[in-house]
């Protein structure tokens, strides 16, 4: 595929991805989030399976659609522009770790429920032990218990191993809470019996090598996720401020708001463009670095714009019931899930 065909493909997978992320997000739902309702609709998550997103990054012979993380950070985008609240990094990283343990039974299962869209799988590292008796697992899972599947990562190098977890086996216990935006987050108790009952699916060096594949595929989808959420964001304030007036003039024509909305329009287009190049870097010796960058870069824009959005708005946007808020609260939820290992890994890179 030449380099014009694959532009207009992407294009195409954009407007489409657009579409539906209007329909099913919007401010209006992320603020029923925000309020306490549920950020994980299963309709919503057939039909993103239907349209075969979760196998994005899936090989063509294990019934995906083999486009790569190009065309994942195009989706992810849109969806994070619209503030869609299902975990749809997860659901593409997890699918492309259990297509390249595919010859497992249980990892095969797994990948199709997931395709279909008849289950959610939860992406779970290590965090520590405790006392020698059990392991401790943190990740993020959409409502309570709707991760019927955890895919769980212990050790590193010849030592790493993950399993295949399910949600109610005995010896395995969960901690729920939310999220500054109303999304849950969870922490898995496993027992080491429990553990060792579970399906390996992937070991070794390996095994460690596709995981950190999948890994890498989840932070560029997030980082191109809080980029569509900044622009967004920005795009609201703009509005603002053609439209609010103060000693008769738009509020857009005095030059300290203009500079502020120029950094912010500068940052969000610099963060967009590394992204971006990011996932066309995925399948190279530097893309987890180019990778880690991407999202680290991606998470503290949001922030920083969506902040200013919030002060663009002057004293309504920091009201609850303003929208403005809706963004901050969402890239402060999004940006923490990889920011700590993304740097790590940065850090790690640095030494090298």
């Amino acid at each position: 595929m030449s380099n014009e065909e694959l532009r207009e493909q992407l294009c195409m997978i954009g407007t489409s991805a657009a579409d539906f992320a209007a329909a099913r997000g919007g401010p209006q739902r992320a603020r029923r989030v925000h309020e306490g309702a549920s950020a994980f609709d299963p309709k919503t998550w057939r039909a993103i399976a239907g349209l075969g997103w979760f196998g994005i990054a899936v090989p063509e012979a294990d019934g995906g659609l083999a486009l790569g993380a190009a065309a994942a950070c195009v989706v992810a985008e849109e969806a994070g522009r619209a503030l869609l609240s299902e975990p749809l990094a997860t659901g593409m990283a997890a699918a492309s770790v259990l297509a390249a343990a595919r010859s497992l039974r249980p990892a095969d299962e797994a990948l199709q429920a997931l395709l279909a869209g008849e289950g959610h799988v939860a992406m779970a590292c290590a965090a520590t032990a405790d006392r020698g008796e059990e392991i401790f697992h943190i990740g993020l899972v959409p409502e309570g218990d709707a991760a019927s599947l955890w895919l769980a990562v212990r050790g590193d190098g010849a030592d790493f191993e993950a399993r295949l977890l399910r949600v109610g086996s005995p010896g395995l216990g969960l901690s729920v809470r939310a999220a500054v935006d109303g999304s849950r987050l969870a922490d898995a108790r496993v027992e080491r019996a429990a553990w060792f009952d579970a399906p390996r699916i992937l070991q070794g060096a390996e095994g460690a090598s596709i995981w950190s594949r999948g890994l890498r595929l989840a932070w560029l989808a997030d980082a191109a996720a809080l980029c569509g959420l900044a622009d967004a964001a920005l795009k609201l304030a703009l509005e603002y401020m053609r439209l609010r007036h103060q000693f008769g003039v738009p509020i857009g024509s005095f030059q300290a708001l203009q500079h502020h909305a120029a950094d912010c329009h500068v940052d969000a287009t610099a963060s967009r463009a590394l992204v971006h190049e990011a996932a066309r870097a995925a399948d190279s010796p530097r893309g987890n670095w180019a990778a880690a960058a991407a999202i680290v870069r991606a998470s503290a824009t949001a922030l920083r714009v969506t902040q200013e959005v919030v002060q663009f708005h002057g004293a309504i946007g920091f009201a609850d019931e303003h929208d403005a808020g809706l963004y901050l609260r969402r890239a402060m939820a999004l940006g923490a899930r990889h920011t700590r290992s993304a740097l790590a890994r940065l850090q790690e890179s640095a030494r090298l």
